[in-house]
């Protein structure tokens, strides 16, 4: 038999080995979804009813303030107070002592939905303890969160109202306010009903066909009506099992799930199976002896996402993948490879921990094998022994091997070279588990003020990533992952800190595959939450283990991070990294992400910077190198990752937002302060918030690309940042003779970026004035260090000149990313053409063609017969005006500009600013899911939305009505051909305009 042959059959027997040693069932899909009464709220819909009993801090009668709380008339950070004024205590402790108390009046006994208003306080745990007829009840809010809102801690029976009242005080020494409360009046007839049904909901009898339909992975806020829904809701999926999934006596059947935020409780045919703590880490339960083989089975999940951390958004459900596994009774529950390269030699040393647990009530004897392959060649070198395991019993396994020079390919940002590992058990021969993970070879070193790739000294950087998408949330769709990693690729990511919780795994391979090395990180930001317990901290060990047994393989990961912007931190900080460095992983590097250490008082003995192996700092100062030094002299001859640097918040959501600093902070570490081996920017994405000082979309904007992945005028100027070359200088451009000259300038080895370029290429190309590709070519570069010589290079092409618009270059990394690009135009662009005006009383919203041959736009207005006026460059083709003349007649004339000239359009157009106010700014989209799903703009005196659509632009059967801001979505179900549909905003002035009829295919 040839060597091909006996490949291919090898390669076939491993495929076919994981078909029929372990029966996958995907249970994604379309579930059923629903929530009940009491159970939580979506804080956007809530108001003041005729009903309800508004308890203010201005009511002495009723508000009892323990301790010395100071009368504030001003609301904090653009937040709202309740009535005139509010009440702030500073807490230097966490005490229940220090307290505001609010009693209730005389109502009626009966059943209560609670709510709290409160404006910005800095403190992320104030405690509500509700005193009810049931006993007291504790809520932790960070009233950072929700600002400005009824915020509902849910529903209680009253007795007695003179027993009944809420205190507020402190489980975290920062300040807190006080400020209303307010109880809503509940039917008890629909209380009973509820808990009823609650009590039934797991059962397989009971009726969910009214219920929504809800996409898993997803998240319930893909529902306009929970949209900001804060409690707990469910889940049930009917499920067909055929006959052959009727486990034998040596098989087990385990039900897996890759995320649930943030508390789950799992039920199989009304039985419960189990609970699980922690929204972004995987768990599974052995479901054994309550699957029913060839008949339906009812799986019902409650996701309970109450718990609110920091400033991302908490989107609550089933937010990845669950499956259902068929597996024999002894199976490998966990392996780790760590693969050592010696970099003088070539050669590469692999240690492989094996975990494999027995579930039979008998003595297995076993026989372990590894094969390590590199894509689909021969086994490179495979690893055996064999064992004897004791009936119900785990045990580990450490075999090792080698590669020859010949054999190892090292991973590297721009050569992500992957190698696979395929484990299996044996019993007499017969396969009982099998599992696959791919890892790769690299050498990651820190001295005093470097790091070391595989031996080469590299200073590089990226964005922090917010796992969060206005549609998708943090369960993010596979297309969006891609389309990120190129964006963040593109604009210049190798290394950085992917916070604040356990990402999503195909994220992690995709940085494998791509090249970018990361810092994962566990989901902990304040230990004053009430899930951590000093001092053994169990749940935040508990997530520590779950993310790095899953991730362990990749070789993107370089380190994990044991928490974020922690405060009384030094036994927790020096306990967990010891925990990870002994327990879980003793080859990566383990971090604390601070922003501590450079202030007075703070040193090594009370600060736990210096127990990082590569210490992690966040920056938000206006003086940055003041916290970059301080940290050296405490932390001398020590390399410091900026692991998030803030360069400006933006207010609006403009796709004009710039940060026109960024080069200063670069130039603070460029020549100087070299021990700072890298960067990671605040951040690449927008993203949902509860947060004070949120865009009125709901959107924190901070980020390169906005929360649909538009790019801002940032992303340019960040990309020509983050190249390794200095600059890029076009000589002797000459159209006549075809041809022109660049010439490359590498950065110097101080510099910031400073890598080595090996095996990129040189692309140009000639492009018409609609931007089509007329020529195409590309040369291959020498390799550039840092501090290289100029490199020069000749272009040619064969286009004749009256049909070129501009010479595109780009420099493509070897894996074929962006590392520099720039176009220059040889003509002006042609002449810009306005498609739409909308007028209102105030504003003139002017929409223009886009062009491929313009970069920017830019308005000329003016009232009729008066001065003109232009509005500021931008890349937007939406420009509005605001404050225009009421009635007053505009004309208007717009600008097309790129790098060469700007055109003017050839006709003024003349408009009336007259109307109702403007409907939302459409800023994006899409269908998925059977979804129609749009993007827009809000306002903070929107009270809801309309849209309506249909297949017929003059006539749309259907309507969907939103409280929250920035995203709406709408059912299409079985609608197919053109959608057609149109939005408009509710105030308390009434309604806006429609916007004009807008549409969409859906397939």
């Amino acid at each position: 038999m040839n060597k091909k042959l006996m490949i291919f059959l090898y390669l076939c027997l491993l495929c076919f080995s994981q078909i029929v040693n372990a029966k996958s069932m995907s249970l994604n899909g379309d579930w059923q979804f629903n929530t009940f009464l009491g159970d939580g709220s979506a804080y956007r819909q809530i108001s003041v009813q005729a009903q309800d009993i508004v308890i203010d801090n201005s009511q002495t009668n009723l508000v009892k303030a323990h301790g010395n709380w100071k009368l504030r008339t001003e609301p904090e950070r653009d937040s709202q107070q309740w009535g005139q004024d509010y009440l702030k205590f500073n807490y230097w402790q966490a005490s229940r002592d220090i307290r505001v108390e609010f009693n209730y009046p005389n109502i009626k006994p009966g059943y209560y939905e609670h709510f709290v208003f409160y404006p910005f306080g800095a403190n992320l745990n104030m405690r509500y303890s509700v005193h009810h007829a049931n006993g007291v009840d504790e809520h932790y809010i960070s009233q950072r969160n929700k600002t400005g809102q009824w915020v509902s801690l849910g529903i209680y029976q009253i007795d007695d109202p003179a027993k009944s009242r809420i205190l507020v005080s402190s489980n975290a020494s920062q300040p807190g306010v006080a400020d209303a409360v307010m109880l809503r009046p509940v039917s008890a007839e629909a209380w009973h009903q509820a808990q009823q049904k609650k009590a039934m909901v797991m059962q397989p009898s009971f009726d969910d066909s009214q219920w929504h339909r809800l996409t898993v992975p997803g998240h319930w806020g893909m529902l306009n009506q929970y949209s900001s829904y804060t409690g707990k809701g469910w889940y049930r999926k009917q499920v067909f099992l055929d006959s052959d999934w009727q486990a034998e006596k040596n098989e087990r059947i385990w039900l897996q799930f890759d995320g649930v935020y943030h508390l789950a409780k799992v039920y199989l045919n009304g039985q419960y199976i189990g609970q699980h703590r922690g929204g972004f880490t995987p768990f599974e339960f052995d479901v054994t002896e309550h699957i029913k083989a060839g008949q339906q089975n009812l799986l019902a999940v409650q996701a309970d996402n109450s718990k609110i951390v920091g400033a991302t958004w908490n989107w609550g459900g089933i937010i990845r993948d669950v499956n259902l596994r068929k597996t024999k009774d002894t199976r490998i529950t966990y392996q780790y490879i760590h693969a050592e390269p010696d970099l003088n030699k070539g050669d590469a040393d692999l240690t492989l921990k094996m975990r494999v647990k027995n579930y039979a009530d008998e003595v297995k004897s076993l026989t372990l094998k590894a094969d390590v392959l590199r894509a689909s060649d021969t086994p490179l070198t495979q690893m055996k022994t064999s064992i004897k395991l004791a009936a119900n019993s785990e045990k580990t396994i450490v075999l090792k091997s080698k590669l020859t020079p010949e054999q190892v390919a090292l991973w590297h940002f721009d050569r992500p070279n992957l190698y696979q590992l395929s484990s299996q058990v044996f019993e007499n021969e017969k396969l009982l588990s099998q599992r696959t993970d791919r890892f790769g070879i690299r050498k990651v070193e820190l001295t005093d003020s470097q790091m070391l790739l595989n031996g080469e000294a590299v200073r590089i950087g990226g964005f922090n990533r917010i796992s969060d998408h206005r549609y998708w949330g943090s369960s993010e769709a596979l297309e969006l992952l891609k389309q990120d990693i190129r964006l963040m690729k593109d604009a210049g990511a190798n290394f950085m800190r992917i916070m604040h919780g356990t990402q999503n795994k195909k994220l992690i391979e995709l940085c494998d595959e791509n090249g970018i090395l990361i810092f994962e990180e566990v989901n902990v930001r304040t230990l004053t939450n009430p899930e951590f317990q000093a001092p053994d901290y169990e749940v935040n060990r508990q997530w520590l283990r779950e993310m790095i047994e899953r991730d362990i393989n990749h070789p993107s990961i370089i380190g994990w991070s044991v928490g974020n912007e922690l405060k009384d931190h030094y036994r927790y900080a020096q306990q967990m990294i010891a925990y990870v460095k002994n327990e879980l992983d003793p080859h990566r590097l383990v971090t604390n992400v601070s922003n501590t250490g450079y202030r007075d008082g703070d040193s090594a003995d009370n600060d736990p910077l210096g127990f990082s192996d590569l210490m992690m700092q966040n920056i938000y100062q206006k003086d940055p190198e003041r916290v970059v030094t301080t940290l050296a002299e405490r932390w001398p001859n020590r390399p410091l990752f900026i692991s998030e640097y803030g360069l400006g918040r933006f207010t609006t959501p403009s796709l004009d937002n710039d940060y026109p600093n960024f080069a200063s902070w670069h130039e603070m570490i460029r020549g100087r302060n070299t021990h700072v081996i890298g960067t990671s920017i605040w951040s690449f994405n927008d993203y949902r918030s509860g947060y004070s000082q949120t865009l009125e979309e709901d959107n924190r904007a901070w980020g390169l690309v906005n929360a649909w992945r538009q790019k801002r005028r940032a992303y340019k100027r960040v990309q020509a940042e983050m190249s390794p070359l200095k600059a890029v200088k076009m000589l002797n451009f000459n159209l006549a003779e075809k041809q022109a000259e660049v010439v490359l300038d590498p950065r110097n080895a101080d510099d910031y970026p400073a890598y080595r370029m090996q095996d990129y290429r040189l692309h140009w190309q000639l492009v018409n004035q609609r931007g089509e590709l007329l020529e195409a070519y590309q040369q291959k570069l020498p390799t550039l260090s840092p501090a290289s010589k100029d490199l020069h290079r000749k272009l040619s092409w064969q286009t004749e000149k009256a049909e070129i618009f501009a010479l595109q270059l780009q420099i493509k990394s070897s894996n074929g990313f962006i590392r520099y690009q720039d176009s220059w135009p040889i003509k002006a662009p042609l002449s810009p053409k306005i498609v739409e005006v909308e007028t209102s009383n105030n504003q003139i919203r002017v929409h223009l063609a886009p062009q491929a041959d313009a970069s920017e736009f830019q308005l000329n207005y003016r009232i009729l017969g008066g001065e003109w006026q232009q509005t500021e460059q931008t890349i937007d083709p939406i420009i509005t005006i605001n404050n225009v003349e009421k009635g007053a007649q505009y004309q208007l004339k717009a600008n097309a500009i790129n790098d060469y000239a700007s055109t003017a359009a050839k006709q003024l157009q003349t408009v009336t600013a007259k109307g109702a106010q403007l409907a939302p700014r459409i800023w994006f989209q899409m269908i998925r899911d059977k979804r129609l799903i749009i993007g827009f703009t809000g306002h903070i005196s929107d009270q809801q939305y309309q849209l309506e659509y249909g297949l017929d632009p003059n006539q749309f059967t259907h309507s969907e009505r939103l409280y929250a801001r920035g995203m709406i979505t709408a059912e299409l179900a079985d609608m197919r051909g053109v959608i057609y549909y149109r939005l408009r905003r509710v105030t308390e002035q009434g309604t806006s305009q429609w916007s004009s009829i807008k549409q969409i295919k859906h397939l």
